[in-house]
């Protein structure tokens, strides 16, 4: 079964706003993706700000998307997006492959 996906309104704007083409399009098949599988196309994270619960979060371009997980409910909440950090960004590209 699919699952929903409810996105926050800032994860919104920053998506239309911070995103170059590649990146929002990437986000949109990511979630795509984690409907139908949404441990195995995710990793998981804690933030205290965002929620006492562990959370889940995919990479898209430079970026990160945060969400909270509830198969209870059979749905996925997208909480925040923001950029990686450079230093971890640059580290991480070092890692890869030319």
């Amino acid at each position: 079964m699919r699952v929903k996906v409810e996105l926050h309104k800032d994860v919104v704007r920053y998506v239309r706003r911070s995103c170059n083409d590649d990146e929002v399009a990437a986000f949109y098949e990511q979630l795509e993706r984690l409907r139908t599988d949404p441990i195995d196309d995710s990793e998981p994270t804690t933030d205290p700000r965002l929620s006492k619960y562990m959370l889940r979060f995919f990479r898209i371009g430079n970026n990160l998307a945060i969400f909270e997980y509830d198969p209870a409910r059979n749905r996925i909440r997208v909480l925040e997006c923001r950029r990686i950090p450079a230093r971890r960004a640059r580290r991480e590209n070092a890692a890869d492959p030319p």
